[in-house]
């Protein structure tokens, strides 16, 4: 800031000094022509006075007294150089000379002179910086002669240049004191606020604080800077403030984020993600300690029965009391999580031994199965635990919670609400279900799964439809059962690429089944929950029956009564625009569920199967046989088709008839076959009727 004010004042005298020496030299401009003008004005008069005076005498002999007297009269006169007088013919006759320098009488000075001046006109000339006044003696129409004054202009004007300058001088000197003077005064005034503007700009770069304030006082250049940084400060204060409302606001959401990414929504606890990453660093750090680390898999035992009974809200009601229960019941230290629906996961570190983790294990089984209350109902749910060590997996984490998941079903399996340690013997089954979960990829890309189809029959034995059935046979692993394969394809949402490959399947065989079983047979396919909640398959089987590909008269969709129920509103959809296509639905395993009989008049469907634990024990038990028949005359009221599934005897297939049952399928009239056996069987059944 000094440096600036220093060029503000070496500038400011800088320019006053060159102004006023501009303005001297002008003024001694003026002052010289002004003198030069009056010199001339003077001399001319003089001149005049002199040519009027030598009229008479002009005539005269040269150098004569009289006119001698008339040149003396320029004595008076410092500078003037020269006086001539000519006679008529140009002829020099007198002269006066005031300047010793100028020789007399010299005819080359003369002819010097003369060349110079006689041919000017009458009047006042400039030659040299000598001024030159030329008169005429007598009439101008009939001059006697001409006389010629020369002046020295240049002396006396440089010794009264240099007086006026003495003059003018101390005038200037002081102009420029008061100018240099009253410029830093204005350069203090006008840069005061540029001082304090600077001052707060080096406070914000030092303090990092936008919440400053100049002031607009001022010129209107320098007020305006200060507006205008105002100004800017406030809007940087507003964009910092703006931003740190951003950056709370993105702080808070990652902070629910990385909360949703790591803990379960409804009970607060971790979720799968979690617990993973939590079980592998427990994991490394007790294999480098070469300690124990154990783990517990809790799935809670008819908690569908809750859900189907009391409603999804419940359910949930309840999976949050049984968490706080079970994160009440352990230990310091142990993680709680939950896997996902009714599945609990629980790390326990320190090393714990057996007998604490039996400790445990009952005091979760006896805290879970007391008596609940959600929403003013009696609840008493069980759990079912299995438990695996960290040795037995070798510190490996997904081998660690598969061997925990085995022994949970394998409590399950015993009669729930219990424990069950994970032992060697478990391991064989658990290497199948990875064997069969590797190879299921290999067994869609390869086209390794082939159809099977069981006859449906009316009440008179004539077949009136069949059942797709899938099969799937592995070189390396043989023959493997639906039972065993579907809930692996589920659990790794390979379900849905199967069910696809069924339909397309399917399409291209019901062709030739329709040619040997007429137009009107219908082959049935099973959609499980998986596929209902999928839209790439539920989109794909809309778009098949609009474009034909899918044989709408031919194809019925069978719906499990769990799969109905568990998905009741997205399946009620999907089934209405299936039947606004013309398809056929059919309600599978009814019977099984716990809330059929409320929802029975709201699905869309038009055939309910009573399942085979009923048919089992039609002849054996009467409460089987009385549930069968409530069941049959409840679908005829509702206009229902009723299929029975698992009939292998003739007294159940005759109380079947009986009692109503139109649609019968079972071992008794067919096993599901392939389709070239089918065509064989049909053959064959139609050659014994011609032997017949």
């Amino acid at each position: 800031m000094k440096s600036l004010r220093s060029d503000i004042a070496l500038t400011s005298i800088a320019s006053v000094a060159i102004i006023s020496v501009l303005i001297m030299a002008l003024s001694i401009r003026v002052y010289e022509t002004l003198y030069q003008d009056f010199v001339a004005y003077q001399f001319d008069a003089l001149a005049e006075n002199m040519a009027v005076d030598l009229l008479p005498v002009i005539n005269y002999s040269a150098g004569s007294f009289d006119q001698t007297q008339v040149l003396l009269r320029l004595d008076k006169y410092e500078y003037v150089e020269f006086a001539r007088i000519y006679n008529e013919y140009d002829e020099l006759v007198n002269h006066y000379v005031g300047n010793p320098n100028i020789e007399n009488g010299s005819s080359s000075t003369r002819a010097i002179d003369e060349a110079n001046y006689l041919h000017l006109d009458n009047g006042f000339h400039t030659i040299n910086n000598n001024i030159f006044v030329i008169k005429t003696i007598g009439e101008v129409d009939l001059p006697m002669g001409k006389l010629v004054l020369s002046y020295d202009i240049q002396h006396p004007l440089a010794e009264n240049r240099w007086k006026f300058i003495g003059l003018v001088s101390p005038v200037v000197i002081i102009l420029l004191l008061i100018t240099v003077i009253t410029t830093v005064r204005l350069q203090r005034r006008l840069l005061t606020p540029l001082t304090s503007l600077i001052a707060k700009m080096k406070k914000v770069e030092k303090e990092a604080n936008y919440d400053v304030k100049v002031s607009e006082e001022g010129k209107f250049e320098i007020a305006s800077l200060g507006r205008g940084f105002n100004s800017m400060m406030l809007h940087i204060k507003n964009q910092i403030d703006i931003n740190k409302r951003k950056t709370l606001l993105l702080e808070r959401q990652q902070s629910q984020m990385e909360k949703l990414a790591n803990f379960d929504t409804l009970t607060g606890l971790p979720n799968r993600q979690y617990l993973m990453k939590s079980l592998s660093i427990e994991l490394a750090s007790a294999k480098r300690d070469k300690s124990q680390v154990a783990l517990m898999f809790l799935d809670l035992d008819g908690f569908k029965q809750v859900n189907d009974s009391y409603g999804h809200d419940a359910g949930d009601k309840l999976l949050c009391g049984i968490s706080s229960e079970i994160s009440d019941a352990m230990r310091d230290g142990d993680i709680v999580g939950r896997l996902g629906g009714d599945e609990f996961l629980i790390i326990l570190v320190g090393n714990p031994t057996n007998s604490q983790l039996e400790a445990i294990a009952k005091r979760l089984i006896n805290r879970i199965t007391q008596l609940h209350h959600i929403d003013g109902w009696r609840v008493d749910p069980s759990v079912s635990i299995g438990i695996a060590l960290a040795t037995d997996s070798n510190y490996a984490a997904s081998t660690l919670v598969t061997n925990a998941d085995v022994a949970m079903y394998k409590a399950k399996n015993e009669g729930k609400g219990r424990y069950v340690w994970f032992t060697a013997s478990m391991q064989e089954a658990t290497r199948r279900k990875i064997q069969v979960a590797t190879h299921l990829p290999q067994a869609i890309e390869n086209n390794e799964f082939h159809l099977v189809y069981q006859a449906k029959v009316n009440s008179e034995g004539k077949v009136v439809g069949f059942e797709a059935l899938l099969r799937w046979f592995d070189n390396e692993l043989g023959n493997i059962s639906p039972a065993e394969f579907i809930p692996i394809a589920e659990q790794s949402d390979r379900i849905s690429e199967i069910t696809l490959w069924v339909i397309v399947q399917a399409c291209l065989e019901i062709p030739h089944i329709s040619e040997h079983y007429g137009e009107d047979i219908r082959v049935s396919i099973n959609l499980s929950a998986y596929d209902l909640k999928n839209v790439h398959v539920t989109e794909f089987i809309l778009e098949g029956l609009r474009s034909g590909g899918i044989p709408r008269n031919n194809v019925e969709f069978e719906i499990t009564e769990s799969a109905y129920m568990n998905n009741f509103s997205i399946a009620n959809a999907f089934l209405a625009e299936l039947k606004k296509e013309g398809c056929k639905i059919s309600l599978d395993d009814f019977g099984t569920g716990y809330s059929s009989l409320s929802y029975i008049t709201e699905f869309n469907i038009d055939t309910l199967k009573i399942d085979r634990q009923f048919v089992s024990q039609i002849g054996t038990s009467k409460r089987s046989e009385l549930i069968t028949i409530t069941i049959i005359e409840m679908a005829k009221n509702l206009n229902l088709n009723v299929c029975a599934e698992g009939i292998e005897t003739h007294e159940q297939s005759a109380f079947l008839t009986e009692n109503g049952c139109n649609i019968l399928q079972g071992f008794l009239y067919s096993k599901p076959i392939p389709l070239d056996a089918l065509f064989s069987q049909l053959e064959e059944q139609a050659f014994l009727r011609q032997v017949n």
